[in-house]
């Protein structure tokens, strides 16, 4: 197994508060202001605007597709949608922001692998059974990339050079412990190669340190680099899955260049941890709308992110099932952050 050095060029501060009141019983229980507002009933939603917090920098998949739904979601809600981008941690600031939040449905976060991740790095106490999902609306196989004038023109010559010159190659990844840094040690474990991961807060970030030089490579999501490969300013070696994609048409399979591996991200939008089911239901009333729009169904297609619906109930079984898989995959490749 190769040895994965990690450099931080980011943030670490992390919130968190447990939910305490998430079932409270009927009888005998005098409840504050605060929370009648926390568990007023989903008649009264949306009383006013909407903010997605998107727990990583703008420009990425993440930010992209939540400004999609937001403005999608306008047409179906008649009040205003906002985005907000809350950095740090590896996604746990902005993700615990929107798990901590009212149960009113007035803020939502994003889902992504993370959500799964941060109790197995002990990187923070937020957990699956920590927020209600709404649902997931997309999938991203990664894909690794170079800037342009790289020396690398193959995933041959890249793992080549990688192995004589052990931890020589700076890896740009999404934050300590995302879903970009395990696909990248993944990658890495299955070639049998030492790279130096260097954290930024978000894919965004890390792909412009690639385009600038100031890392080697990076490994995101194939329709988040998409444009930069159409554009000149990247080349992408190969992605990480089972076939060739259409986002990225020159870029092989990573399967068939001899390196097994199939990773990627997700994402979906979710509530916080003290919504009512009723509300979480209603809310998905709405997503369901957003998700048959034709202008974000448009959105997703000419940008080659991958369609996949799962509302609420299928959700929560697919970040369990996640939860249960990076758990073995960090404990595999003994990540440490």
């Amino acid at each position: 197994m190769p040895d994965i050095h990690s450099s931080n060029t980011s943030g670490n501060g992390v919130l968190t508060r447990r939910n305490a009141i998430k079932a409270l019983g009927g009888s005998g229980l005098a409840l504050t202001a605060g929370c009648l507002d926390q568990l007023q009933s989903s008649g009264d939603w949306p009383s006013g605007q909407i903010e997605i917090i998107v727990p990583w920098a703008a420009g990425g998949g993440a930010d992209r597709t939540s400004r999609a739904v937001a403005d999608a979601a306008e047409e179906y809600t008649e009040v205003s949608w906002n985005v907000a981008n809350q950095t740090g941690g590896s996604g746990s600031v902005g993700m615990n922001e929107a798990a901590n939040s009212a149960g009113n449905g007035h803020t939502l976060g994003v889902a992504a692998p993370e959500i799964a991740l941060y109790q197995h790095l002990d990187q923070d106490d937020l957990g699956p059974d920590d927020i209600t999902p709404i649902m997931q609306y997309t999938e991203m196989p990664a894909a690794l990339v170079v800037h342009e004038n790289s020396d690398y023109s193959s995933v041959g010559e890249f793992v080549d050079y990688a192995a004589d010159n052990p931890g020589e190659i700076d890896m740009a990844q999404s934050g300590n412990g995302s879903s970009w840094h395990l696909a990248g040690a993944g990658f890495a474990d299955e070639a049998d190669i030492e790279l130096d991961f260097v954290s930024y807060d978000g894919a965004e970030p890390a792909i412009t340190a690639v385009v600038n030089e100031e890392v080697d490579c990076t490994v995101v999501g194939a329709a988040e680099v998409r444009s930069y490969v159409n554009d000149g300013d990247l080349t992408a070696l190969g992605v990480m899955y089972e076939e060739e994609l259409d986002a990225l048409p020159d870029a092989p399979a990573m399967v068939d260049e001899g390196i097994d591996i199939q990773i990627g991200s997700w994402l979906g939008h979710f509530g916080s941890g003290e919504m009512s089911s009723d509300l979480q239901e209603e809310i998905a009333g709405v997503y369901e709308s957003v998700y048959d729009d034709d202008k974000f169904s448009s959105f997703l297609d000419e940008n080659q992110f991958t369609q996949v619906q799962r509302g609420p109930s299928e959700f929560q079984e697919f970040i369990d099932e996640q939860y249960e898989y990076y758990g073995t995959l960090v404990e595999d490749l003994d990540i440490q952050v």
